[in-house]
């Protein structure tokens, strides 16, 4: 059996195929994408490809050989994703098209209050029940159950009472032919719950635009738990994929990316609980106990609500619904990720993805490559929910599974439907918050491949050409790139273990205390997957560490330990194993300056920038501490200089001169230019309309421009002036900045400054040019959002 494929590690670009696509189109987007210095691409059917290509048809995979073989002649390498739209494991309903029974299952319940009076015989009382779940001819009636209405949850059983807090008094009822159920019971109120198994009714999003949520068409989800469901499913698209792609399988395809899978679809019936027929039986070996045993307490998965998360099961629940959700947990684990990795392992590629659950470790585990996905808006800067709540647990979910695999690369969808208001001061703190918690492959959501007509509100913003921000992408990429190639070569030391349920990785307190102290940390599952090494084990149970004795423990265990003095919360230390360093990244909306004592540093270590790719002198203080200023959104490696040239630290700026008469003219439009202006009277062209320095949108007939503008203006350096430091003051939103048509530097997130080395700026009079291209969500949501070179602009040296 062939390798499973180790790397690369990198960003890759999330392509949508979301309209009637061509070879030109194909291949024009994976060459801007290989240009912007992505590693690779993620290929995916989305809402709005046309019919005429269609979905797995010859011509939809005759586009795909297209573009896997650019992307082997531009060096790009290839996740196939393995759904049309998400969640994955339909086929965009084509296994259900082939076999009714292979759609998705459930459990519903159809309760009926019953008194029983206390006078008179039994059989005088006692009625017939026809249950019914409405008019669905293919709901099969599982079991009929009686519970006192006053017994609580139904959370244990006869038999010795399997777990030790159930109600003996709930009757499991015989059903008579042709459905009926005699209501025999003794005097009392009862509640008497018909559960039926019923097809869920839920859906995928499928990839054409009648197919969406809520249509008629949307495609009917599969069976994830029926293995014969599965097999069709990995027939219908791998199969088809390896017969289109066969030599490209384990060298340019390296991955099949499989998104979320939903055990009930999505937009299923009310009170759906996941099931297939024979899950009864798993139950009831789990537990110990005969089938009809769990048939009887099966009223017990309501009694707290629906309870159901979008995977299924429910991580706060205890006793018998636990089981149950174990049960349904291991049958997905063996059913769908184990036979989607069986095939993968056999044709060279690796099985990567995301569970439907952020905190889902065991899941994530089941894949070669871990991933976790960060989307809607779910986690954002400066309000505390990176370090709380089960979505603030993704990315050391998947970089923990990826450790427990022996370091396999570990994956993220992010900045996906974050909408067009998402800029890349926010993109860059997404990444980082990623890249910090050791996720080495990003695969960013997404590249549209047209934004015609209601595509541009699908799961928006496009990343691409499509957006504002394209010219200033490759700077960002490849810091992004350049990080990941420094975590993959050198894993961070993880020196705390953080014990965490399979289904759900605690966040909070615990967490929290360690981040802000810099001790970094892997998740370890409760049933054995490990970081490696021996870290200290730390239970959440037992309530917030005491950090510094946690510390003093792990120095005396000979782990490198990060101390900041004065404290410094928003700085997240990453230790690189051998040796090779720390990385620094800042997670707070403020400049920190501390001084941290880091052991093992290496002998000639540099400042190096990975944004920059600029290295400088370090600085310490009498005590041979590190002394750190890292602004908002810097990140700064601590490394060997390994020969590079090393620049001094530069002292304090003498002298600052204001750059004024700036002129400024439109160089670049999204969207429809002549859509871009306001209708009033006298509104220029873009071509011809100067700009000086202030906030575009606020501009007469210029509210709606989203795209760039070129600035120029003259600066009078006198001699010796050296190092120097540009701040562009307030700038909307991103800019890259020339030197005599040189560019020297670019300023993508606040603040806008940028150190530039002796020599950039020679004695004389020298030419600025500053692109800045505002917020995308100017032109398509109307905003007014700040615009252009705001300023004022200054040099000081």
């Amino acid at each position: 059996m062939p390798d499973v494929p180790r790397g690369p590690v990198g960003p890759f670009a999330f392509v949508f195929w979301n309209d009637d696509l061509d070879d030109d189109a194909v291949l024009a987007q994976l060459r801007e994408i290989a240009g912007a210095g992505f590693v690779g691409v993620t290929l995916s059917a989305r809402v709005g490809l046309s019919r005429r290509v269609g979905y797995l048809t010859p011509e939809f995979l005759r586009l795909v050989r297209v573009a896997v073989d650019e992307c082997a002649r531009l060096g790009l390498a290839v996740m196939l994703y393995d759904e049309a739209s998400y969640p994955s494991g339909s086929a965009n309903g084509a296994v259900v098209a082939r076999d009714p029974a292979f759609a998705a299952r459930c459990l519903v319940p159809v309760p009926r209050d019953v008194v029983v009076p206390g006078d008179g015989p039994r059989h005088d009382v006692a009625g017939y029940w026809r249950p019914a779940l409405g008019r669905d001819l293919d709901a099969r009636l599982l079991a009929v159950v009686a519970r006192r209405a006053a017994a609580g949850d139904m959370d244990g059983g006869v038999d010795g009472d399997v777990d030790g807090d159930g109600d003996d008094t709930a009757v499991l009822l015989p059903v008579r032919a042709p459905g009926l159920v005699l209501l025999d019971l003794p005097p009392g109120a009862w509640t008497v719950t018909a559960v039926f198994d019923a097809a869920s009714g839920g859906t995928i999003r499928g990839a054409h635009a009648e197919q969406d949520d809520g249509s008629a068409l949307a495609p009917a989800a599969a069976d994830l738990l029926d293995p014969a469901a599965v097999a069709a499913f990995l027939e219908i698209t791998h199969d088809a994929y390896a017969a289109a792609l066969g030599d490209h399988l384990g060298t340019t395809v390296v991955a099949m990316f499989t998104d979320e899978p939903f055990l009930l679809g999505r937009g299923h019936r009310p009170h759906a609980r996941p099931y297939t027929p024979g899950l009864e039986a798993e139950v009831a070996a789990s537990l110990g106990v005969d089938v009809a045993e769990v048939l009887r307490r099966l009223p017990a998965l309501w009694d707290a609500g629906d309870g159901t998360r979008p995977g299924g099961t429910d991580p706060g629940a205890t006793g018998f619904v636990r089981a149950y959700d174990d049960a349904v947990r291991a049958r997905l684990h063996r059913v769908y990720y184990d036979a989607q990795a069986a095939w993968c392992a056999a044709h060279g590629v690796a099985l990567t993805g995301h569970p439907a659950e952020p905190d889902d470790l065991a899941t994530a585990t089941r894949m070669h490559w871990p991933g976790q996905d960060t989307v809607w808006r779910w986690v954002l800067p400066g309000d505390g929910s990176g370090l709380e709540g089960p979505e603030s647990t993704a990315p050391k979910v998947a970089a923990s599974a990826a450790r427990a695999r022996g370091g396999a690369p570990s994956v993220t969808e992010v900045l996906g439907a974050y909408g067009w208001r998402l800029g890349l001061d926010e993109a860059r703190w997404l990444l980082d918050w990623y890249l910090s918690r050791g996720v080495t492959t990003p695969v960013l959501h997404a590249f549209f491949a047209s934004v015609r007509g209601g595509r541009a509100f699908e799961s928006e913003p496009d990343l691409g050409r499509w957006n504002s921000w394209w010219p200033h992408l490759p700077p960002f990429v490849g810091y992004v790139r350049r990080v990941a190639e420094l975590l993959a070569a050198h894993p961070p030391v993880w020196p705390v273990g953080v014990l965490s349920r399979p289904d759900a990785a605690p966040s909070g307190p615990v967490v929290r205390a360690l981040l802000e102290a810099q001790v970094d940390f892997g998740y370890v599952d409760r049933a054995g997957a490990g970081l490696g090494g021996r870290p200290v084990l730390l239970d959440p149970d037992d309530g917030v560490p005491d950090v510094a004795a946690l510390k003093d423990r792990l120095r005396a265990a000979g782990a490198p330990v990060v101390d900041a003095e004065p404290p410094a919360p928003d700085l997240r230390a990453v230790v690189l194993s051998g040796g090779a360093g720390y990385v620094l990244f800042h997670e707070g909306e403020d400049e920190v300056r501390t001084a941290l004592r880091l052991p093992a540093a290496p002998d000639d270590a540099c400042w190096w920038d990975p944004f920059t790719d600029a290295r400088r002198a370090v600085e310490r203080d009498g005590d041979g501490r590190v002394l750190v200023v890292l602004g908002r959104r810097r990140t700064l490696a601590l490394v060997a200089a390994d020969g590079h040239p090393v620049q001094p630290a530069a002292p304090a700026p003498a002298h600052r001169v204001d750059v004024t008469g700036w002129r400024g003219t439109v160089a670049r439009v999204v969207g429809d230019a002549a859509s871009t202006h306001d209708d009033a009277p006298g509104t220029p062209d873009d071509a011809a309309h100067e700009l000086g320095l202030g906030d575009w949108a606020r501009e007469p007939g210029l509210r709606r421009l989203s795209g760039s503008v070129r600035y120029v203006a003259e600066v009078d350096v006198p001699p010796g002036a050296g190092a120097a430091r540009l701040d562009l003051g307030v700038v909307g939103d991103a800019a890259t900045v020339r030197v005599d048509g040189e560019v020297v530097g670019h300023a993508l997130t606040a603040p806008h400054v940028l150190d530039l080395a002796p020599g950039v700026l020679r004695p004389g009079r020298r030419a600025l040019e500053v692109l800045v291209s505002n917020s995308a969500a100017n032109y398509y949501e109307g905003d007014r959002r700040p615009s252009g070179l705001i300023g004022p602009v200054t040099v000081s040296w």
